[in-house]
């Protein structure tokens, strides 16, 4: 059964197993940070004995061998399933494979040929090399920058009127300094 097409993966299906990726990533993060952290010096050992601390570098150095080879297990694995997925992608024609992209990517000294051979060849380019994708539909959906944004715009907001509440009193500080010696001076 070599020569048996595949059943066609349905766009949830698709989604869910991206959703996996995404969770993998999360996993990722989690073993690079627990690698690090176990060839980190802890300020709690230096009151240890010689025979403790000897003890826990190796155990160190197993928990930084099992949490690196889980984050390269992880990494691989990550890897291969973006790749299926750029190439259902392609398959798809939403996305230009990466020989065709290549090959219609034109040179300075050959501009006339190239745009020749776009316009005689069969695969053609849209949207700028992005096929059938909508990034105008992608980014309606996601308002990271906007948030992102409208949150460093508050923090100048904030900042505008710290400085201007720590003018105005500073001033009014001033103002009852010089009251308070002008009071303080007998008059002549």
């Amino acid at each position: 059964m070599a020569g048996a097409p595949r059943p066609a993966v349905s766009a949830s299906d698709r989604i869910a197993q991206l959703n996996n990726i995404d969770k993998d990533v999360a996993k990722l993060l989690q073993y690079a940070g627990t690698a690090i952290k176990t060839v980190t010096n802890s300020p709690s050992e230096s009151g240890k004995s010689q025979h403790d601390q000897a003890q826990n570098i190796e155990q160190r150095k197993s928990n930084f061998s099992a949490a690196s080879s889980e984050y390269f297990a992880t990494l691989s694995s990550i890897d291969v399933r973006l790749r299926r997925h750029i190439i259902a992608l392609e398959n798809a024609g939403i996305l230009p494979s990466e020989m065709s992209a290549a090959e219609l990517q034109p040179t300075q000294t050959d501009v006339k040929s190239s745009q020749l051979s776009t316009a005689s060849n069969k695969t053609t380019i849209t949207n700028g090399g992005l096929g059938n994708l909508d990034i105008g539909w992608l980014n309606s959906r996601n308002d990271h920058a906007e948030k992102t944004m409208e949150a460093e715009l508050w923090g100048e907001a904030q900042k505008l009127v710290q400085r201007t509440l720590d003018n105005k009193l500073r001033l009014e500080d001033e103002n009852d300094a010089t009251t308070s010696d002008d009071l303080a001076m007998p008059a002549g």
